[in-house]
């Protein structure tokens, strides 16, 4: 009788040390990253017109490490998390001083059936979609060319305190995502609200957003956008539209660099064109084109011809990739603004920027 409880104790043993092998063999964890930099030369660099060169964080998608995990917890259900910093690699610096995971600090619990609900530090639903392929860039340039999926997605008012739900099925995403402004007897201030979709591509897909946030004094920017991407034999094709309509002075102040001008009997809007194409000439050759239009009115708060303004983006980008992880690129973006726009142009009229970068990933 000893001897069988023996061998029972140690079958038992052995059937628990199986089990928690197979639990751990379906959790992970990944180290990731990016470190892209850049040799780049910029025209129109100040007021007095002077031209900078200088190493550059990279143009096609920034510098940042981050850690995912995921663990099955049985039934098709599981548990996720994504810890995500961007830095600076010229000089190794947080991309936001003070904030270790300024890209994505989030943790959620998903079901393959029902869909992911996640809460945290998290880009909202519209601006997900375009750094995941629905921008020609991926919204991953330089800040010259960067503007507006940045400002008419609706991201300056930040991702914090954000609960989101996600549903996949087949090639539908739908996200839907409220961040708390946790300002106490007010459930709006400081809040947003979101949510978007996009189906696709294959080889034709649509994408449409939309965002609203509140400010600390409860003025809003309310964004849309709708996206169509189209793909074909190694070419694809990319046509947006964005509508701003800001009372927080917060788009103003980040195409500008001056501070807010908040407006409500004025606030200011855009209309916004996004076109784009990408090639791949061959494995190891991708080249890639987008141009970017907005037509701003209310600058400043200012009605009528004082307040409309023009600014245009082109931007084309090589790349040459020695292995899937990385590439050199080299890189041509010219910005032009008229009319009221013009303060957004360091010397009030145009910039011409060029770059030769290096990426690689891990």
């Amino acid at each position: 009788m000893k001897v069988g409880a023996n061998k029972l104790r140690i079958t038992g043993m052995l059937a628990i040390g199986m089990a928690a092998g197979a639990a751990h063999a379906q959790s992970s964890v990944t180290l990731y990253g990016v470190a892209d930099a850049a040799l780049r030369y910029l025209t129109g660099a100040n007021k007095n017109d002077d031209s900078q060169f200088s190493l550059a964080n990279g143009a096609i998608s920034q510098s940042r490490w981050g850690l995912r995990g995921r663990e099955d917890l049985g039934g098709g259900m599981y548990a996720q998390f994504k810890l995500e910093s961007g830095f600076n690699l010229p000089n190794g610096t947080q991309s936001s001083a003070g904030v270790l995971f300024n890209r994505y600090a989030s943790v959620g619990i998903g079901s393959k059936t029902y869909g992911l609900l996640s809460f945290g530090q998290q880009n909202n639903p519209t601006y997900e979609f375009l750094i995941d392929g629905w921008d020609p860039l991926t919204v991953g340039n330089y800040l010259q060319n960067e503007w507006v999926p940045v400002a008419f997605s609706n991201t300056l008012h930040g991702g914090n305190n954000m609960a989101m739900y996600t549903y996949t099925r087949g090639q539908l995403i739908a996200r839907a995502a409220y961040s708390f402004g946790g300002v106490p007897g007010s459930f709006s201030t400081g809040s947003l609200r979101s949510v978007a979709f996009a189906y696709g591509p294959a080889p034709f897909g649509i994408q449409a957003g939309f965002v609203q946030s509140e400010n600390a004094s409860n003025l809003r920017q309310t964004t849309y956008n709708v996206q169509l991407r189209y793909q074909y034999t190694g070419a694809e094709f990319f046509l947006g539209y964005y509508n701003s309509n800001d009372q927080t002075g917060s788009v103003e102040a980040f195409l500008s660099g001056s501070a807010p001008s908040p407006s409500t009997t004025n606030p200011r809007k855009d209309n916004a064109m996004v076109i784009g194409a990408t090639y791949a000439a061959t494995p190891k050759i991708k080249f890639s084109f987008a141009g970017y239009y907005d037509w701003a009115s209310n600058v400043l708060g200012k009605s009528g011809d004082a307040g409309d303004g023009r600014r245009y983006t082109l931007v084309g980008l090589a790349e040459y990739y020695f292995s899937n992880r990385t590439s050199l690129y080299a890189t041509v973006d010219y910005n032009r603004m008229s009319g009221a726009s013009r303060i957004e142009a360091p010397n009030g009229t145009d910039q011409l920027g060029v770059a030769l970068g290096l990426r690689t990933r891990f």
